[in-house]
């Protein structure tokens, strides 16, 4: 059988930036801030306040800093859904949430969600 890691398609890297995570509930669209704790170019595991239910649809927000490019300056918008969510066994009030990555697009800052926009984080 095979290990979590050997199933995976890329290679995850730890990285752990802030990130905006928005969906679509029965009373509208939501957004909260989570953390990534590792990525790669068809997933992310991020630590969340809240269970997702698995399948749903998320957007994705990340602000990261390049060498060269003014702070800030490019944003990562990516589209996917949940795969699973699972509880953190050093932090009770967080969830473990990995998402796949569907597609993704680079952003100017003016372009993403108004918090990320203002650089709050």
């Amino acid at each position: 059988m095979l290990t979590t890691d050997e199933r995976r398609r890329a290679q995850r890297f730890p990285l752990a930036l802030p990130l905006e995570v928005k969906w679509q509930e029965n009373s509208g669209e939501v957004q909260e801030p989570a953390t990534i704790r590792d990525i790669s170019a068809t997933g992310l595991y991020f630590l969340f306040e809240r269970d997702l239910p698995v399948d749903s649809k998320v957007e994705f927000y990340v602000r990261l800093q390049v060498e060269g490019a003014p702070a800030g300056s490019v944003l990562l918008h990516c589209v996917g859904s949940i795969v699973r969510v699972e509880p953190t066994a050093d932090d009770p009030r967080h969830v473990g949430v990995a998402a796949r990555i569907d597609r993704y697009r680079f952003l100017r800052p003016s372009e993403g969600p108004e918090v990320m926009a203002k650089g709050t984080h």
